[in-house]
C-alpha cells in the first residue's frame, strides 16, 4: 500500500501567514497569524515562553512569530517589498507555520505570491523551498514545491464551497483579493488566466489601517502609528489606548477613501464588468473592499468568502491535492 502523501499549503502574505495545520480524514484544517516577526532580546528572563509565540531559527538568527507576537508593542516588523521572498523574516514566517504542521517530510508544499511577482519570483521560491530545512527541532524535508497566484487559491476555495466549480471552470471570473499592502486582481476562464487583465495595486489595507492612525493621532493629539495594532483591533472588535476603548468605525468613512486607487486599477482593466459573468471577493481585507467594489460594478452579484482570511490557503490545498492525483494517473 502506497503511503499516503504529505501535501501542505502556506501562503506568507503581507498581513498573515496562513497555512494548512493538518488534513483530517481528508479535510484541510487551516489557521493563520499575523505576519509579524520579532527578534528577541538576548535576556530571555524578560519575557516568558507562550505556546502561541514559535520560536524559530534562520541563518543563526532567532526570530518569534505566531500569533502570541503582541500587536500592540513595538518591535514586531512586517515586509513590504517585491524582494521578501528572499529575507530572512519571510523564512521566520514560513517556518512558524511549519512547526505547527508536526510533519518530517512534505510531500508537495504549495505557496502563494502576488500576481506581479509570479513572472519574475516563482521559479527563485521554489528553488529556496526546495530541501531539508531545520524548524525546530526537527529537520522537515520539501521534495517539491509549488508557487501559485494567490488569488486563484481563493477562487477554487470559494467555487468548491459553493458548489460552484463545473459551473464556474467554463465562466470568466474576476477575483479580487485584498491583501494588507498590495491588492491583487485577475480575470481567468476558470483557473486560466486571461493575459493583459490582471494586476497588483499597492494600496491595500495598509493604507485604510494608515487613515485611521491618522485620524486617531488627531483626535488624540499625539503621534500614532501602529497599523498592526489597529488591524488587530478590526479583527477582535476591540481596541485600546491608554486603558480606554476606541471605537475604529467612526473613522471608516474616511479611511475608505485612500484604497479608492485599488479600486481605480481594477477598473482600468476591467471597465464597467460586461465581459465579466462571476466576481468573487477573497483575501484579509475582503469585507473592507466589498462596499466599494459594488459600486464600481453595480450590476454584478459580487461573492465575499465567508472565509476569507484563510481561503486562499485551502484553495492552494486544493489545487496541490489534484496536482499530486494527476501526476499519480500520468505514471501509473
Amino acid at each position: 500500500m502506497n503511503k499516503t502523501p504529505v501535501i501542505r499549503a502556506v501562503d506568507v502574505g503581507y498581513g498573515n501567514t496562513k497555512y494548512i495545520r493538518n488534513v483530517i480524514d481528508g479535510i484541510a484544517v487551516a489557521d493563520h497569524f499575523p505576519s509579524i516577526v520579532n527578534r528577541p532580546s538576548v535576556n530571555k528572563n524578560s519575557f516568558q515562553e507562550s505556546e502561541d509565540i514559535y520560536q524559530v531559527v534562520v541563518n543563526g538568527n532567532n526570530y518569534e512569530v505566531g500569533p502570541g507576537v503582541d500587536a500592540a508593542l513595538e518591535g514586531g516588523v512586517r515586509i513590504m517589498h517585491d524582494n521578501y521572498i528572499e529575507t530572512e523574516d519571510y523564512m521566520a514566517l514560513l517556518y512558524g507555520a511549519i512547526s505547527q504542521m508536526n510533519v518530517d517530510v512534505i510531500d508537495l508544499l504549495v505557496v502563494g505570491l502576488p500576481v506581479d511577482l509570479m513572472g519574475s519570483k516563482r521559479a527563485i521560491l521554489e528553488k529556496i523551498l526546495t530541501g531539508t530545512h531545520r524548524v525546530g527541532n526537527r529537520d522537515v524535508q520539501v521534495r517539491k514545491v509549488n508557487a501559485i497566484s494567490q488569488p486563484l487559491g481563493g477562487f477554487l476555495h470559494y467555487a468548491s464551497q459553493a458548489k460552484l466549480l463545473e459551473e464556474l471552470s467554463s465562466t470568466r471570473n474576476l477575483l479580487i483579493d485584498p491583501g494588507f499592502f498590495t491588492v491583487d486582481f485577475l480575470v481567468s476562464t476558470g483557473l486560466r488566466e486571461i493575459s493583459g487583465k490582471s494586476g497588483s495595486h499597492p494600496t491595500g489595507m495598509s493604507a485604510y489601517l494608515k487613515a485611521i492612525a491618522k485620524g486617531i493621532s488627531e483626535d488624540l493629539k499625539i503621534n500614532y502609528d501602529n497599523i498592526s495594532h489597529i488591524d488587530e483591533g478590526i479583527r477582535k472588535g476591540q481596541f485600546r489606548l491608554y486603558g480606554q476603548n476606541i471605537d475604529l468605525t467612526k473613522y471608516h468613512q474616511t479611511a475608505v477613501s485612500e484604497i479608492m486607487p485599488a479600486v481605480d486599477a481594477i477598473s482600468n482593466k476591467v471597465g464597467d464588468g460586461r465581459s465579466i459573468d462571476q466576481i468573487i471577493l477573497v483575501g484579509g481585507g475582503a469585507k473592507i473592499f466589498l462596499d466599494p467594489i459594488k459600486k464600481l460594478l453595480p450590476k454584478h452579484n459580487i461573492h465575499c468568502d465567508e472565509n476569507s482570511v484563510v481561503a486562499n490557503v485551502l484553495g492552494f490545498q486544493k489545487i496541490g491535492e489534484a496536482w499530486f492525483a494527476k501526476l499519480n494517473r500520468e505514471v501509473a
